[in-house]
């Protein structure tokens, strides 16, 4: 039996032995994959909507953390066994896989959408997938990776810390470290889950011969089987399968195959207005019958236990169903008051909302007041994501609610109730508004969380402040379009390898940040016109971002900073760069 140093070190050495998979696999995505299909002329915003900001995340990996783990596990344990302190470099960098979980869903639906309709995006894929590297998996598959390796990096901690010393020098880094990467796995699971479903649904779809466009994330497959269905002429019995999803049931017919089974759709009944009911027929046992808006089919299950189950889990999926139908009308309702309810001071206010990169729209007001609710009307109902949170919106359990303060589109979770100064109710206002509200005589404990509120609002806001900062100043930012913006720029002190951008205080939004390893930092080339002067430019594989500075000077010193930054060169980055 090993001893408990002994121990360590095995995870240590699992921990060293996963990353360099992982690192390969990072490579596999950005530089063969995206390469291959910029190389074959599909669009940048196609390639961008699908990787995200993996190459972020492999330079990170390929050029900080997995050097770093190398060295110590391999030349330094007999003197340092340690991997807290070096886990804990990863927490700024967390932020770069909450961006690609976030955005994972609609990349599976953008590589989807390809496969089906663009020949030159399924030509190279395909034979990426034919090559030894890509171990017969998917791309889909290789995608996933990203995501589930944060909740590898929990799985490792929880292990070394359960073998590590109490009194061990790398407790505490360690126990900070998994505080921090546990609640990013958090997100991570969420998205596996979410994966194995589609994933469910794309074998399905498979074994239909691509007949039904079933690939959707609202659809889920519930139950399926082989049933017989009793011919309505002469009653004889005839082999048939089920495919039960939330909204239909597919009714399909075995197709004879030598290798692997396929069917081929027969019905498609939608289970709104579906009735299911046990029958009785003479000589004939285990019979239901499942009524749809156009056919009526009697069915027969191999033993009664079967049939019941099949019974109870259609009518199940029926009532749920009819409950989401309700909550998602009664949902319309609401949000058509929200609508007609909405005072005028919140269009203007949204719409400078709406000026801030990243939103939806971006223009003057102008015209009659009718028309200025339409187009804010129309605008808002286009948002799909909460203006906090920037979680996506869905009709069952994340609903879009309006702030009455400002008029801000937001969820149900970043908002609270208050009672507003020309109307007694208590109205739903988001946050940031509710902070900034006088008090009013709601329940017990509001003022409590509002206090607790404004003092994490505050601690976020003084973490970007000048004094904690390595550097910090305005620029003008411009990522998308010809339209320039006031940002204030700054690189906390303690995350020195990422650049937070924070717009006007009346934005509302959070400031965005940009972990920096992984880019380039230069000057626009000769091709590249602008009005504005003293301009440098961040650039990754697939992302390019400007900035204008107000003289040559700042211009110089961003340069520097953001260089060092961009290679992992944290120490005596603001050595003689003062903020100005």
């Amino acid at each position: 039996q090993c001893t408990e140093p002994q121990q360590l070190f095995n995870i240590a050495n699992e921990l060293l032995h996963t990353e360099e998979a992982y690192v390969k696999r990072l490579h596999l995505l950005d530089q063969v994959f995206c390469t291959k299909l910029s190389e074959a002329g599909i669009s940048s915003e196609v390639i961008t909507g699908i990787f995200s900001n993996i190459s972020s995340i492999y330079c990170f990996h390929g050029q900080f953390l997995l050097p770093e783990l190398k060295t110590r596990i391999t030349q330094e344990w007999s003197v340092n066994p340690r991997l807290g302190d070096i886990l804990q470099k990863l927490a700024p960098f967390l932020k770069m896989y909450g961006e690609y979980v976030k955005n994972f869903d609609r990349a599976m639906d953008i590589v989807n959408t390809c496969m089906q309709r663009s020949s030159p995006f399924k030509d190279v894929v395909q034979n990426i997938q034919k090559q030894e590297v890509c171990g017969n998996l998917t791309l889909q598959h290789h995608m996933l990776e990203p995501v589930q390796r944060i909740p590898r990096y929990e799985l490792l901690l929880k292990d070394y810390l359960k073998k590590l010393p109490e009194e061990s020098p790398d407790r505490k880094d360690a126990e900070k470290s998994l505080e921090l990467i546990s609640t990013a796995a958090n997100h991570s699971n969420a998205a596996i889950r979410k994966m194995e479903k589609m994933h469910k649904l794309l074998e399905v779809y498979e074994r239909l011969g691509g007949e039904e466009d079933i690939v959707n994330p609202a659809n889920e497959l519930i139950k399926e089987g082989h049933i017989q269905k009793l011919s309505a002429k002469n009653g004889t019995a005839q082999d048939r399968y089920l495919f039960l999803f939330n909204s239909m049931v597919l009714y399909c017919v075995p197709k004879l195959r030598l290798i692997g089974q396929k069917f081929s759709v027969r019905e498609k009944m939608d289970i709104a207005g579906l009735q299911v009911q046990e029958i009785a027929k003479q000589n004939v046992a285990h019979t239901f019958s499942i009524t749809g808006k156009k056919r009526s089919l009697e069915l027969q299950a191999r033993t009664e236990e079967e049939k019941r189950e099949w019974i109870h889990v259609i009518q199940a999926t029926i009532e749920k169903h009819k409950q989401n139908s309700e909550t998602f009308r009664a949902f319309n309702s609401s949000f058509s008051q929200e609508e007609e309810h909405l005072p005028d001071s919140s269009i203007a206010s949204t719409s400078s909302v709406e000026s801030m990169p990243g939103a939806d729209g971006g223009g003057a007001l102008g015209g009659t007041d009718s028309s200025r609710k339409s187009s804010k009307s129309k605008r808002d109902k286009e948002k799909q994501a909460c203006k906090s949170c920037s979680e996506s919106f869905n009709s069952i359990t994340k609903r879009r609610h309006h702030c009455k303060q400002c008029g801000a589109v937001i969820c149900a979770k970043c908002s609270e109730f208050k009672s507003l100064a020309d109307n007694s109710r208590h109205n739903r206002v988001c946050k940031e508004c509710f902070l900034q509200l006088p008090a009013s005589p709601c329940s017990p404990g509001v003022e409590a969380v509002g206090e607790q509120k404004k003092r994490l609002a505050a601690e976020k806001q003084s973490i970007l402040a000048a004094e904690n900062s390595l550097f910090s100043s305005y620029l003008q930012f411009l990522e998308k379009g010809k339209t320039w913006y006031k940002m204030w720029v700054t690189i906390p002190k303690s995350e020195p390898l990422v650049l937070y951008l924070q717009g006007s205080s009346q934005d509302g939004r959070s400031p965005r940040p940009i972990p920096l390893p992984g880019y380039e930092v230069s000057l626009p080339g000769s091709g590249e016109k602008f009005e504005v002067k003293h301009i440098f430019k961040l650039c990754q594989s697939h992302q390019t971002l400007y900035f204008s500075a107000e003289d040559e000077e700042l211009q110089m010193k961003w340069m520097e900073i953001l260089t060092k930054a961009a290679k992992g060169e944290t120490e005596d980055t603001a050595e003689g760069l003062g903020n100005p």
